[in-house]
């Protein structure tokens, strides 16, 4: 039976949970959804409201990890997400447990702060999205540097999930100047959570995207940071090579 994948189109979490599919070889279909109303119907599918949401076999699994864990066990041919010895297994984990609890809590604030603040990411969204979502986009970019000016506790927020994510970036920076992939040489869940929780700081050449017009649309005070140059450089490799 071909699974089912439910997802938010820019949702870093839905992206995490295409990019296991595409590692493990799986075929799979996609049905998209909005924020709002349509949540009721992932609630009744799943229980709760949030994706991304796999349907596989009569079975209903929900959350990145859960369902990269699911992947793992019901199709243990081909390429795997966990390494089999025990030590390496458990720094894999321990590793993606960090990558969620950083780069996709904090990931979507720094995206909006830099986002908002590039002309051509913004172009780029607002060509390949309604005039609505545009118009949006640039009414926020108007209004957000003022509200950080005038309200220290936005600005403190947003600081500080800068710094944690570009501690973490920084940290997978090293992690590539010393083996081929996060963690040693065959890549892993590790590797597949970090592309797919940076999906929207520079959006890949993949099939999959909501738009296939904003492939290449990059946040370059981000992306284009000449200290992440390893790891972006190393996010276009893995899409190349392991993904659609």
């Amino acid at each position: 039976m071909t699974i089912v994948l439910h997802r938010f189109p820019l949702s870093h979490y839905s992206e995490k949970a295409r990019a296991a599919l595409d590692f493990k070889g799986l075929e799979y279909r996609i049905v998209e959804h909005r924020p709002g109303l349509e949540q009721l119907a992932i609630y009744r599918l799943s229980g709760q409201r949030r994706l991304p949401v796999i349907e596989h076999d009569g079975k209903v699994v929900a959350d990145s990890t859960e369902i990269a864990l699911y992947l793992e066990r019901t199709f243990p041919d081909g390429r795997r997400l966990l390494p089999e010895e025990p030590s390496k297994r458990l720094e894999v984990l321990a590793l993606e447990a960090q990558l969620d609890d950083t780069l996709g809590k904090f990931g979507p604030r720094v995206w909006l702060r830099h986002a908002l603040r590039d002309e051509q990411y913004l172009d780029a969204m607002g060509a390949a999205t309604s005039p609505l979502f545009g118009a949006g986009l640039r009414a926020m970019a108007a209004v957000l540097p003022l509200a950080e000016q005038q309200i220290g506790a936005i600005e403190r927020r947003f600081d500080e999930a800068e710094r944690t994510l570009r501690a973490t970036l920084d940290d997978l920076c090293v992690r590539l100047e010393a083996s081929k992939y996060l963690v040693g040489d065959e890549p892993s869940l590790a590797d597949v959570a970090a592309v797919g929780l940076v999906h929207f700081f520079k959006f890949p050449p993949s099939k999959h995207l909501f738009r296939p017009e904003v492939a290449g649309a990059a946040v370059r005070s981000i992306a284009e940071h000449p200290d992440l140059a390893a790891f972006f450089d190393f996010r276009d490799r893995f899409y190349r090579d392991y993904l659609q």
